[in-house]
């Protein structure tokens, strides 16, 4: 049999005859005991929690024998705990370390070679350099080298992914991935039975090392994840009663950056900073959160709120900021506009001083009631133009093709498509909500195209993940679409809704009009550590074909528009008008809040530009041709009857170039951009 060579750490385990066979003289332990220790200090109450939940999470995933649930890990934590708390000088707590491993059995030793071939970005949770720690004894990092060196690939019983192999973005039920002996693991209310401190301890590093090992964005948190643990350990074992200790989950779910978070961490019972609020939804815009809708008397939409209870909105970003997780300002910005009128207490009156559009403040006492009443006056979606709130497709001016992914049902985007492929534009609205994306890219791409590529939690390797890549167009369309594609979005404009944004952002004619999505592209996975606390966090990492991430960055559009104050007091839809005007239709909206459109085409043109009014009031109505520096080069004055009209101005006394049209009648000034060749 030939020989076989074995590292230092591989041949130092061997040490401790309480594990394994070999047995080595008492002097030689003794002084790789006192070579690490000799210097130690005594560690702080922080470092010992925060080393026993990060060693007691990798011997749950990588030990042989507790990743096979051949040993009740829990109840072996549960038994550490006190020796732990109790230690006071650097041995006394390797001591609890050592008792705590040593009940894991001996691992598996593996005479197989095992190739670490991954790239750098799927292993980036995979990282043990802390195992080299000088506050572990040379003992301990010896037994937890072995654990990491002798590890190999294996289903591990603590986590299940979908049995589906062909992985689509449909949530399953729990989540994507399953914890089957964490959720829930005290099947208790921790209202009216509150844990102990070593209960809360364990849902503490049951939750931590979740996401330690599944979660793909730890690398792009502003704190680290280590950090979280390391200082939130503490508080949480001593908090007294249910309420601090959620409130202490929502911190640590805030260091997570993801929207998903936010919106999976929740209790039975409480909510930050509560559950009542006045009839007003808010919109942030322009440094100002807007009023959008509201029943209060007196209170507008195109208000803006200067003080809630005698603080400004800035002081209220600056109390709650620490309990809302959030990827970017964006969405930051969209859950303080969704709570900062939420109350602890029902029928509470808010003092909230509004601003309108004269510049007029004025104070008023609004009731925070329970808007389970009024749900649908929250969750509806919110349409600043109305009448699209009801439409899965239509035609706007200019004949160009409108869709609201919304209101489209997958049984209606053959007809959609049938009715809208010849346009020589479709906006596709995906500020709202849809299930039909696949479907209508399929439609549009001649040919199967990657659009993204995804990694995926290898949950028998745990800490790191596969690439699986994403097509469109599988089957290819033999009459795909040939015109131009807007895309509409903003800070709702999340999840699903991003992934559908990459799915058209491949195509030769897209542009993406809006603001800054949410930053939480992908699945989520969740689960309850008791029956009353829900946690969850996106578990799939999303990125471009070129590698590019959309995880808090979200999508970036080509043409930033935001809805303005002054256009949601008149409801306009700022960022549909945007999106006509990039497609050659401009939509101004005169002062009775009628609108008007205007056409200019082709574009580019060498002889001939064509100018179709409609809505413009008549009258003499100037045409004017302006350069790259502002100067006057060509007009045309045009007596208008009536509020409709088409022109036709000869432009071959233009040079080649890019040029400005001004569009000026008695009481409006219309701006297009127009390229001479």
């Amino acid at each position: 049999m030939p020989c076989r060579t074995r590292n230092k750490s591989r041949i130092n385990i061997y040490l401790y005859s309480s594990i394994f066979t070999v047995k080595r003289p008492f002097y030689i332990i003794l002084l790789i005991v006192i070579s690490s220790t000799a210097f130690a200090q005594n560690p702080t109450l922080e470092q010992k929690y925060y080393y026993t939940g990060k060693i007691w999470g990798f011997a749950k995933y990588y030990h042989s024998k507790v990743s096979n649930c051949q040993v009740n890990w829990d109840s072996v934590l549960l038994a550490t705990l006190p020796a732990i708390r109790n230690s006071v000088t650097n041995n006394q707590f390797n001591d609890a370390l050592m008792s705590m491993l040593t009940a894991a059995g001996a691992m598996d030793l593996a005479f197989n070679y095992f190739p670490d071939t991954l790239s750098p970005e799927l292993k980036r949770n995979r990282d043990f350099g802390w195992i080299n720690s000088p506050i572990l004894r040379s003992d301990v990092q010896i037994l937890l080298d072995t654990i990491k060196n002798n590890f190999r690939p294996h289903p591990v019983c603590w986590v299940n992914a979908p049995v589906n192999a062909n992985y689509n973005l449909q949530n399953y039920a729990g989540g994507y991935l399953q914890f089957p002996y964490d959720s829930i693991c005290l099947n208790v209310n921790t209202v009216t039975n509150y844990p102990d401190q070593d209960h809360r301890l364990l849902m503490l590093f049951k939750y931590w090392n979740i996401v330690r090992y599944f979660n793909p964005y730890n690398y792009v948190l502003d704190k680290s994840w280590d950090s979280t643990l390391f200082n939130r350990a503490v508080p949480i074992s001593t908090t007294a009663d249910a309420y601090s200790f959620f409130l202490l989950y929502l911190k640590m779910a805030t260091d997570l950056d993801d929207a998903h978070v936010y919106g999976l961490t929740y209790s039975d019972y409480y909510w930050m900073p509560g559950f009542y609020r006045p009839l007003i939804r808010l919109k942030y815009t322009g440094g100002q959160y807007v009023v959008t809708k509201s029943q209060e008397a007196g209170i507008y939409p195109g208000d803006a709120i200067i003080t809630i209870d005698g603080l400004t909105p800035t002081q209220w970003e600056d109390s709650l900021r620490q309990y809302f997780s959030s990827g970017n300002l964006s969405v930051f910005h969209r859950s303080m506009s969704e709570n900062i009128l939420l109350r602890e207490q029902n029928n509470y009156i808010e003092s909230i001083v509004v601003e309108d559009s004269n510049g007029v403040q004025q104070l008023h006492s609004c009731a925070a009631a329970n808007p389970v009443t009024n749900i649908n006056f929250f969750n509806d979606p919110l349409y600043y133009a109305d009448s699209l709130s009801t439409i899965a497709w239509t035609t706007m001016p200019c004949d160009i093709g409108y869709v609201n992914l919304a209101n489209l049902q997958p049984a209606d985007v053959a007809s959609m498509y049938d009715d809208l492929q010849s346009k020589s534009a479709i906006i596709i609205d995906l500020r709202y909500s849809q299930t039909t994306i696949n479907t209508i890219g399929d439609k549009l791409y001649p040919n199967k195209t990657l659009f993204g590529k995804f990694q995926l939690p290898n949950t028998s390797y745990p800490g790191t993940y596969y690439w699986d890549y994403q097509y469109i167009g599988i089957n290819g369309n033999p009459t795909p679409y040939q015109g131009s594609v807007l895309v509409l979005m903003d800070e709702n404009t999340q999840s699903n809704l991003e992934y559908s944004c990459m799915v058209l952002d491949q195509l030769p004619n897209v542009a993406k009009v809006g603001s800054q999505t949410a930053g939480a592209d992908g699945n989520v996975t969740f689960f309850s550590p008791t029956t009353d606390l829900h946690f969850g966090f996106t578990t799939l990492g999303i990125f471009y074909p070129n590698g590019d991430s959309t995880q808090r960055i979200g999508i970036v559009p080509d043409w930033i528009v935001y809805n303005t104050r002054a256009g949601i007091g008149h409801h306009r839809d700022e960022v549909l008008e945007k999106a006509l005007q990039v497609a050659g239709c401009n939509l101004i909206v005169k002062n009775d809040e009628t609108a008007f459109a205007y056409r200019v085409f082709p574009v580019p043109s060498s002889n001939n530009v064509n100018i179709e009014l409609n809505g413009v009031t008549p009258g003499d109505v100037e045409i004017v041709f302006e350069d790259i520096n502002g100067r006057k080069v060509l007009s045309k004055y045009v007596r208008l009857e009536t509020s409709q009209a088409k022109i036709q101005i000869d432009i071959t006394p233009l040079v080649a170039g890019v040029y400005t049209i001004k569009i000026v009648s008695s009481k409006q000034t219309m701006i297009s951009k127009f390229v001479k060749s």
